[in-house]
């Protein structure tokens, strides 16, 4: 699926944990897709979030 990153290749690409991730989820900063039993996050969300500061 080019453009959607797993949650591991999401960590990888910010230079954080999975838990990390995961916070920014629960804060709302970063939105994840379902898709046949596993979850996704959109690579231009990710950049966008970059470009914004990580907070």
């Amino acid at each position: 699926m080019k453009g959607w990153m797993t949650c591991d290749e999401t960590a990888e690409y910010l230079g954080r944990t999975r838990n990390a991730v995961w916070l920014l989820v629960s804060r709302g900063l970063l939105m994840k897709r379902k898709w046949n039993g596993r979850l996704y996050f959109k690579r231009s969300e990710i950049d966008r979030l970059i470009e914004t500061g990580m907070n």
